[in-house]
């Protein structure tokens, strides 16, 4: 007879489907559910369950680090454009900023 995931198990799954989905708002219920159910397993968890939801919460957790970097480097890339959309920033002899605005083709880009 096979033997079935813990519940806890598969809303880690659903959690991992809802991040790669991009579907963010799907989480604080998924959250909620499976916080009440670390709290009040509804079955009884053996070693085996316990290993296969710490393998699933590993997953997930290196999933969402993943997501984190690539929001970070989205939100660089952002700063970037809009440094360059909003003119070059030189500096005189003197060390007193002169604007220039010679990336003015990006501005109309975005």
């Amino acid at each position: 007879m096979p033997v079935s995931e813990p519940r806890a198990a598969s809303l880690l799954d659903e959690v991992q489907a809802a991040v790669l989905r991009r579907d963010y708002g799907a989480l604080a219920g998924l959250s909620r559910a499976l916080e009440a159910e670390l709290d009040h397993p509804s079955a009884m968890l053996n070693a085996a369950g316990l290993a296969v939801i710490a393998r699933k919460a590993e997953r997930n957790a290196a999933t969402l680090v993943a997501v984190q970097r690539g929001i970070k480097a989205a939100l660089r890339r952002m700063t970037e454009i809009k440094s360059v959309a909003s003119g070059l920033v030189t500096y005189d002899r003197s060390g007193r900023k002169a604007a220039s605005t010679v990336a003015t083709g990006l501005t109309a880009r975005f």
